[in-house]
């Protein structure tokens, strides 16, 4: 260290002689800083070095943090997209299909089987029912439908031809459309429903000239489903000549039992629809209501 210390030349002044003290004494004043400034300086960037490690934690912590976070973040996004969904579902219309009907009917029923029911006796059984119930007046429109998968749905068009033992050749049902109807009608007076079967034809020359062939056991297939009033054997009965008649201007095929008494008839009650029933009341029912369902609206 040096200081300033005075001295006298030759001519008798005094020399000041400047000293390493002198000069920090000199930058200290000159900065307008003291060494307790410097002190207190020094402090305070210790104490903010302390207070950021403490804040920042280990590395172990900084990446439990960062996790965290990007969990956080990814719940938050999950959040907002489930609850945009929940409220754009809310927010749809609501469709409800219904199913075609091919006539128009007063009431409606539904009949559930199993796979291992016969179709025949269930449907007889379910008809029973109706007539004891009261419910019969008019056109009844009876849904047939099966568990399948879990899933209960109307029995499809293989499966009711399967399901009931018809003999059809197979170029009329590959004619058919999915759309079928089975029913029953009960006029207004009567007790006993009477059962039909009603089907849309896709190929109308498939279909007739498949019912055509079909008349060689159609009564050996409706006989028990339909109660032909016969006191003749199925074999006897399909030795019996289908015959042309007229009902309600339009031509029928009908098979008639030992006593001449029409059992059983089919008909086009329009291009597109075939009909089988027991009944030229239930015939000329059907045929009323294709004639109101085709009228188009001016």
């Amino acid at each position: 260290m040096y200081e300033e210390i005075p001295k006298s030349n030759s001519n008798g002044n005094l020399k000041t002689v400047r000293t390493y003290l002198s000069d920090m004494a000199d930058t200290v004043r000159e900065n307008d800083i003291s060494v307790i400034k410097v002190a207190l300086a020094e402090q305070n960037k210790h104490a903010r070095e302390d207070l950021i490690r403490e804040v920042e934690g280990t590395p172990a912590k900084r990446t439990a943090w960062i996790i965290g976070g990007v969990i956080l973040v990814l719940i938050s996004i999950f959040g907002i997209n489930y609850f945009v969904q929940k409220n754009a579902e809310n927010n749809l219309p609501v469709v409800v299909v219904k199913e075609q009907a091919v006539i128009a009917y007063n009431e409606t029923s539904s009949l559930d089987i199993n796979s291992t029911d016969y179709l025949v006796d269930k449907l007889k059984n379910h008809i029973k029912q109706l007539s004891a119930s009261n419910v019969t007046n008019g056109i009844n429109s009876i849904s047939i439908n099966q568990m399948m998968n879990g899933v209960k749905g109307k029995l499809l068009l293989m499966d009711i031809f399967s399901r009931l033992n018809l003999t059809a050749p197979s170029s009329l049902v590959r004619s058919l459309s999915d759309l079928y109807m089975v029913g029953t009608y009960t006029k207004n007076g009567t007790s006993d429903p009477n059962l039909f079967l009603i089907f849309k034809t896709n190929e109308y020359d498939y279909t007739y000239a498949g019912m055509l062939v079909w008349e060689n056991t159609l009564s050996d297939d409706m006989f028990y489903l339909f109660n032909l009033k016969t006191k003749e054997t199925k074999i006897q009965l399909e030795q019996r000549k289908w015959k042309d008649i007229i009902i309600s201007n339009r031509d029928a095929r009908v098979l008639y039992n030992e006593d001449n008494n029409p059992i059983l008839y089919y008909m086009f009650a329009d291009k597109d629809s075939l009909a089988i029933t027991n009944s030229e009341d239930t015939m000329k029912e059907i045929i009323a209501r294709l004639i109101i369902k085709n009228i188009k609206p001016l």
